[in-house]
């Protein structure tokens, strides 16, 4: 997630993932593919937090490709580069005394009042080997992804095999990342290794919360992802998956220059920096099926839990449609997704005193949450092996405290 100005990037990789990775829709069963994908989102924020700012505009590009070398080696590069346009102007109330004059309102410059710009940048490299003779399929992978303020750097690995003809898959997935996180600029040294920012101080010690001493620049951020996952297919019109999930991370788990408004019964009087824990465990269930009654048609319907232990409780429930226009060539893809979430306990509404423990990401909060969309995908044409296809989706999603987006791309694909 970058760590903008405001607290944007959540909902943003959502639909990076719904709108960008459920491409495969009618595509060629093909042993090599090159894509190129354009995208556009824009949030607006009518709620959420009084003095944080979550408006956004995100547009770019994203190319993938999937090389098969041999039997036993497949590469699959990828690359995306991106303009993100977060937050923007915000009334600062004269009631707050600090407004001017202390390090917190000095940190909520991306939040309250100002207007911030970048330039995400992110690489990955993946590999798929299957050794001869076997139905194991082994996944190693890096990762990188560089902003002013934000660098994640990165590994993967994933196994898998079929069981009973295919039948039966079961997969394990692994990842690990190492972000660093800055109030100002990361700089190069921090993204290969360095602390970055201006101004370094030691780290907080274990038990403290992860919201950063005044002065402090650069911190880090440590993710262990685990997914266990198990597809069965039930006869040729049923296909069921479900799969766990398991997170670990260490360190700032916040944003750098995130503060809390405090209140003097209704009236906002201080900043206050943002604290949370320098710890999260976070689980989530996942269960999908899939029922093709006949050819180019199908209906679906998925279902997820998420808890953690800073008390974050989510349930989504997302029903889909495929179809075709009559044509083999031609196919739709529809989805509507639901999901209710009970936040966090540090975060409050109109605090009186300052806590511990304490946000004001209105991500964290209680809220539900209605997305849906529709893709499009048509085989344009094909010479032999070489099959060239286009896709263009369209989505959007409302949130109860009046935060809301919508989006679209635009994609080309030549498989062989």
């Amino acid at each position: 997630m970058p760590v903008t100005g405001g607290r944007t990037g959540r909902g943003l990789a959502v639909f990076c993932v719904l709108a960008i990775c459920g491409v495969a829709l009618g595509a060629q069963a093909s042993d090599n593919s090159a894509s190129l994908d354009l995208y556009v989102f824009n949030q607006e924020d009518h709620g959420g937090s009084d003095f944080q700012n979550e408006d956004l505009l995100y547009y770019g590009s994203r190319v993938s490709a999937k090389l098969k070398v041999s039997n036993v080696l497949t590469i699959r590069p990828q690359a995306s580069v991106s303009q993100l346009e977060a937050g923007g102007k915000t009334h600062v109330p004269s009631t707050i005394t600090n407004a001017t004059t202390t390090s917190a309102s000095q940190r909520a410059s991306g939040n309250a009042g100002g207007k911030s710009s970048f330039m995400p940048i992110t690489t990955s490299l993946g590999f798929d080997i299957v050794p001869r003779n076997t139905k194991w399929t082994i996944s190693p992978g890096l990762f990188f992804s560089y902003q002013d303020n934000y660098v994640s750097r990165g590994i993967d690995f994933g196994l898998s095999t079929e069981l009973f003809n295919g039948n039966s898959i079961p997969s394990l997935n692994y990842g690990f990342r190492w972000d660093t996180l800055s109030a100002l600029s990361v700089g190069a040294s921090g993204a290969f290794g360095g602390g970055g920012g201006e101004e370094e101080e030691e780290e907080e010690d274990e038990d403290e919360g992860g919201g950063g001493a005044p002065g402090k620049t650069s911190f880090t951020r440590f993710t262990h992802n685990l997914q266990l996952g198990f597809t069965q297919i039930v006869n040729p019109w049923l296909r069921l998956n479900a799969s766990f999930q398991y997170t670990r991370q260490d360190g700032m788990l916040g944003a750098p220059n995130a503060v809390v408004t405090i209140y003097n019964e209704r009236t906002p009087v201080l900043f206050a920096s943002e604290e949370l824990p320098n710890y999260r465990n976070r689980f989530q269930f996942n269960v999908r099926a899939k029922f093709t009654p006949w050819r180019g048609w199908a209906f679906g319907a998925d279902h997820s839990f998420y808890m953690d232990d800073w008390g974050i409780e989510n349930f989504a429930i997302e029903p889909n449609f495929e179809g075709t226009f009559g044509f083999d060539f031609a196919h739709w893809r529809i989805w509507y997704r639901l999901s209710v979430q009970s936040g966090t306990p540090y975060q409050r509404a109109k605090p009186q005193n300052e806590y511990r423990f304490q946000t004001d990401d209105a991500d964290l909060a209680d809220f539900s949450t209605h997305r849906g969309g529709a893709l499009f995908f048509f085989e344009i044409a094909h010479w032999g092996k070489l099959r060239w296809n286009i896709r263009v989706s369209l989505f959007g999603s409302y949130r109860s405290d009046d935060i809301g987006g919508y989006g679209a791309t635009l994609g080309t694909e030549f498989t062989w």
